[in-house]
């Protein structure tokens, strides 16, 4: 979240600094961004080591073959006769 921005693309940055701005207390704006981040499901975030597993590579190789498979469909599907 270091740009501000979570998951669900709420901007958390944004809606600290709007709060603050309407007289909100800083230790209530940092408690609102807390909850709001757990909301929208900040604290669920793959990091770069949950995407290097096996799994992943598992997901890519049947993307990559699912991809082929529509492809070759789609070629059936345009010959001729």
């Amino acid at each position: 979240m270091a740009n501000g921005r979570t998951a669900a693309g709420f901007d958390t940055l944004a809606a600290t600094r709007a709060l603050e701005e309407a007289g909100v207390a800083h230790r209530q704006v940092e408690a609102h961004a807390r909850i709001t981040a757990k909301a929208v499901g900040a604290d669920r975030l793959a990091t770069k080591t949950d995407l290097s597993g096996p799994e992943t590579r598992l997901i890519k190789i049947v993307f990559g073959v699912t991809t082929g498979q529509a492809a070759v469909t789609v070629a059936l599907l345009e010959l001729p006769g």
